[in-house]
C-alpha cells in the first residue's frame, strides 16, 4: 500500500525525531560504561590498609563526614557535593545501606557514581549494610547467583567488614552488622580492650542501631550490654544507620547518633525526619557535630541511569566495541530518516508548483 505524501512525511518527522532521540541517549550510555570501565584498580573506596596510607595527619582540629543510606540516590550526591564546598574532611564514613540491592551491578554502579561526584582527597570508609550483602539481606535476595555480593564478594570489593584505624590519637572503629545476634560484640570490645586506652576520642559506626535507642526504650538487656561496654571506655560517640531519619542521644557520657537520612525514604523517628549529612569537627578537647540537610531530589534521572547499567552492561559487557557496533545502526537510522524525510519535502514542494494539467 502507497501511503499519501502528507502521511509518509510525517512518518519520516517521526522516525527522525526517534533515531535521534535513542542515538543522543546511546551516546549518553556509551560515556556512563567508559566511566565505570575506567575506575581505577586501587581507589580509595573502602576498609584497606592503601585507603589509610593516604590519610594525613595534621593535628588538630580535623573534620570528617558521616552518611547513612544513601541508596545509591541523587540526594546523597547532593548532600556530599555540598559538604565538601564547606571545607575538606579528612576522610568520609558511609553508615551502610550504599545500595537498594545486593547486586553486583549495582556496586559498581555505586563505585562509578562516586568516581564521579566526591571530589575528595581522602578515602571513604564503609559500614557493611544489611542490604548491601547478599546472606544479609533477606528481604530482596538476588537469584543469579554470579550476581549476588556475599561477604566475601563484599570483601573483594572494599575490604575489611570490620575495620579500625588510629588517627591523631583518635580510635575510629568501624564494625560488621550487628543483628542481635551473640558475638556481635566480639570485635568491638577487643578492639577498645587493645586499643582504646588513653585516646583523645573515640568514634564508633555500626549500621543496625539497637531498638532502645529507636523506640527510646528506658532499658533493655541490650542496651545494658552495648551501653556498658561504650561507657567503659569512655567512648565519645557511636553512629548507627538504617534507621532513615535522625535521632541524637546521650548517655553515660557517650552520644549515640543514628543518621540514616541519606537519601532513601524517610522513616518517623522521635528525633527527626530528614535528609541529612553529618560533619564532625574534632578538636583535642571537644566535638562539633553540623547537620547538613538538602531536600529530596527527583530521581528520576539516577534510577533510570542504574536501571540502563543494571540491565544492559551485563549482557555488553566484554567491548566497547558493541556499544559502538549499536550506535552506527542507531546513526545510520538516523541519516536514513532525515535524508527520507527531506526527499519527501522537497518532492512535496516540488508537486506543489506544478499546475493542475502537469500533476
Amino acid at each position: 500500500m502507497i501511503l499519501p505524501m502528507k502521511r509518509r512525511w510525517l512518518l519520516w518527522l517521526c522516525a527522525a525525531v526517534f533515531f535521534s532521540v535513542v542515538t543522543v541517549l546511546w551516546i549518553i550510555v556509551i560515556r556512563s560504561y567508559q566511566d565505570y570501565q575506567n575506575i581505577p584498580l586501587h581507589h580509595l573506596i573502602g576498609n584497606r590498609p592503601s585507603s589509610l596510607k593516604s590519610l594525613k595527619e595534621n593535628g588538630f582540629p580535623f573534620s570528617f563526614l558521616a552518611i547513612g543510606d544513601t541508596r545509591g540516590s541523587e540526594t546523597s550526591e547532593a548532600l556530599v557535593e555540598l559538604a565538601l564546598m564547606n571545607g575538606d574532611p579528612s576522610f568520609i564514613v558511609m553508615l551502610g545501606d550504599i545500595v537498594r540491592k545486593p547486586d553486583i551491578w549495582r556496586h559498581r554502579f555505586f563505585l562509578k557514581e562516586m568516581m564521579e561526584y566526591v571530589k575528595l582527597k581522602g578515602p571513604v570508609f564503609l559500614t557493611p549494610g544489611n542490604h548491601d550483602i547478599h546472606d544479609i539481606d533477606e528481604g530482596s535476595q538476588i537469584k543469579i547467583r554470579e550476581r549476588q555480593v556475599t561477604p566475601e564478594v563484599y570483601d573483594g570489593l572494599y575490604g575489611a567488614r570490620n575495620f579500625n584505624f588510629i588517627f591523631n590519637d583518635c580510635l575510629f572503629i568501624i564494625c560488621d552488622i550487628g543483628k542481635g545476634k551473640p558475638g556481635d560484640l566480639n570485635y568491638l570490645r577487643d578492639t577498645l580492650s587493645q586499643n582504646g586506652k588513653n585516646r583523645k576520642h573515640i568514634f564508633v559506626f555500626r549500621h543496625v542501631p539497637p531498638n532502645w535507642l529507636i523506640f527510646n526504650n528506658k532499658s533493655s538487656p541490650e542496651r545494658d550490654e552495648l551501653s556498658s561496654l561504650l561507657e567503659t571506655y569512655k567512648v565519645t560517640t557511636i553512629f548507627f544507620g538504617n534507621y532513615h531519619g535522625y535521632v541524637r542521644v546521650q548517655r553515660g557520657g557517650v552520644n549515640y547518633v543514628i543518621s540514616g537520612g541519606g537519601g532513601g525514604r524517610l522513616k518517623q523517628v522521635h528525633g527527626g525526619e530528614f535528609h541529612h549529612i553529618l560533619r564532625i569537627t574534632v578538636d583535642a578537647d571537644r566535638i562539633r557535630e553540623d547537620i547538613i540537610s538538602v531536600p529530596k531530589h527527583i530521581e528520576l534521572d539516577v534510577r533510570l541511569e542504574e536501571t540502563v547499567f543494571i540491565l544492559l552492561f551485563p549482557i555488553l559487557q566484554g567491548g566497547i566495541w558493541k556499544f559502538y557496533a549499536i550506535l552506527v545502526i542507531l546513526l545510520a537510522g538516523t541519516g536514513y530518516s532525515i535524508l527520507s524525510l527531506l526527499r519527501t519535502f522537497w518532492h512535496n514542494r516540488a508537486n506543489s508548483k506544478l499546475s493542475p494539467e502537469q500533476k
